[in-house]
């Protein structure tokens, strides 16, 4: 199992692939197994990096405090120990929020952005919809938190049709370490960086699922889009949260044909 420490931490990782090097950022309650979807096509053009965050999957979960700027640091030592100066990042929700941060605090590492599913900021509702998420895991209750998060982070057709696949989920949310769970949550409910996206300056790429319920196109996205200079935005027909699982052939497509305008 590759392992890389990472400020005194273990982190699971995985490269697949040659080419410019593209780093995947994975959902807050998610892991490398998230990329399923993208890894086969990515890899054929792209060295993939795909790793566990601290808190998530295989790598270390450590008590205290974590946030968006020490989860970039992360990023950037693990990129150092692999010999890896420049990235594309490509995330999703709170692994493309992480790229926000990376791109601020380490602009030099970054060749271009793809953010997907993203917010800038909390308002209100966000807010309390992640506080209910962060009640179920303090109390440690994996049905709960299925019943918390599905309907927020699917749109009613995946729901309707994809059965199986959700009830595969239920039974890895039993799985989870809840204890981390809150500590990743709280530095979601700490981001802040709306005033800052203007100094982003790399190519960047926006995508929101139509449907998205959790964190809706109008306003986060738009916001996003609206402060980034020269970004693109695209919305996703028929998605929900999850883009990359509801529509994954339309998310790797618009991503790889922008990753491939950046390199021409």
């Amino acid at each position: 199992m590759p392992i890389s420490n990472v400020n005194g931490m273990d982190f699971y990782y995985e490269i697949h692939g040659e080419g410019e090097p593209v780093v995947f950022g994975n959902g807050i309650f998610s892991n490398t197994l998230g990329w399923v979807n993208q890894l086969p096509a990515f890899s054929k053009h792209h060295q993939v990096i795909l790793y566990d965050m601290r808190g998530q999957g295989q790598s270390d979960k450590p008590e205290g405090e974590y946030t968006f700027e020490m989860h970039a640091d992360d990023q950037m030592i693990l990129l150092e120990n692999l010999g890896i100066s420049k990235v594309h990042h490509v995330g999703i929700s709170y692994g493309a929020e992480l790229g926000l941060v990376f791109a601020l605090k380490y602009p030099d590492a970054v060749r271009s952005l793809v953010a997907c599913s993203a917010v800038s900021e909390i308002g209100p509702l966000l807010r309390d919809m992640c506080l209910l998420w962060r009640y179920a895991c303090e109390v440690e209750d994996p049905e709960m938190f299925y019943r918390a998060t599905v309907p927020l982070n699917f749109a009613e057709p995946f729901i309707s049709e994809q059965t199986e696949i959700l009830e595969k989920a239920k039974e890895r949310y039993k799985t989870l370490d809840f204890p981390a769970l809150v500590r990743l949550l709280d530095a979601f409910l700490m981001l802040d960086i709306t005033d800052r996206l203007s100094e982003i300056s790399v190519p960047t790429c926006i995508i929101a699922g139509e449907q998205d319920i959790l964190k809706p196109a109008y306003p986060y996205s738009q916001l996003i889009h609206d402060r980034i200079p020269d970004s693109e935005m695209t919305i996703i027909p028929d998605s929900g949260h999850a883009v990359t699982f509801e529509q994954p052939d339309e998310f790797n497509s618009i991503c790889l044909g922008f990753l491939r305008k950046i390199s021409e």
